[in-house]
């Protein structure tokens, strides 16, 4: 169940969505600039108010600074690598692409699937070429099988008896270096399978600034 209220903070209407879950806790999050709110039905609303009042500043900042990573339609945009691209329509029933200078052509009228065939492809080229760096100097494991995929709370799954490592095509959208955390956070799995400490010493071996990495990554959000 899903409920939508509104509060006001520092004279700003600020609508925020409460999923009721089977949870002991309240947890807050801003997901592509909307308050979220997931707790138990029986979560007092005067504390969830109060909650969100307690974190209004970082709310607030978090609201204004998101920029949807994509405009999928005509003279709209696309963020490939952290670089933002105008979106040019160029219909000749082609599932195509092609960048040049800060345009992305699109070569079909059903622009969302064109451009998502297109980001899948760039960034399956950067994992294996990264996946093959890290695998070379700082693994001692056998090349995995790669899987892009929509999540919607995820960036990365590992499959450690599978030799399997998904990732969320959204990656294709953000920097390089953020990238590059999810891939290392997802090749320590095969060392470590669950989020102990650790995994963590094992990340921070090959990635000593992880934790900066990290921070960034869910200031960006899926």
């Amino acid at each position: 169940m899903v409920e939508t209220k509104i509060i006001i903070l520092d004279q700003q209407e600020i609508v925020y969505k409460i999923h009721y879950k089977r949870i002991k806790n309240c947890y807050l999050r801003v997901e592509k600039g909307e308050v979220v709110i997931r707790c138990s039905p029986l979560f007092p609303q005067s504390e969830i108010e109060k909650l969100i009042r307690n974190h209004q500043e970082e709310i607030l900042e978090q609201i204004k600074g998101y920029v949807p990573k994509y405009n999928y339609q005509e003279d709209g945009y696309a963020y490939l690598f952290n670089q933002k691209y105008q979106i040019v329509l160029k219909d000749m029933n082609i599932k195509k692409c092609a960048i040049h200078d800060r345009q992305i052509y699109v070569y079909s009228k059903n622009i969302q699937a064109t451009i998502e065939m297109f980001l899948k492809q760039e960034l399956m080229n950067y994992l294996k070429e990264r996946i093959d760096f890290y695998l070379s100097t700082s693994f001692h494991h056998v090349f995995p099988e790669i899987q892009i995929k929509k999540m919607k709370r995820r960036w990365g799954a590992c499959f450690y008896q599978k030799n399997r490592v998904c990732f969320n095509l959204v990656l294709a959208h953000i920097d390089y270096a953020l990238i590059d955390y999810v891939i290392v956070h997802e090749l320590c799995h095969f060392l470590e399978a669950n989020h102990s400490k650790a995994f963590y010493h094992e990340i921070e071996k090959r990635m000593p600034d992880y934790k900066e990495r990290e921070r960034l990554l869910k200031d960006v959000g899926i």
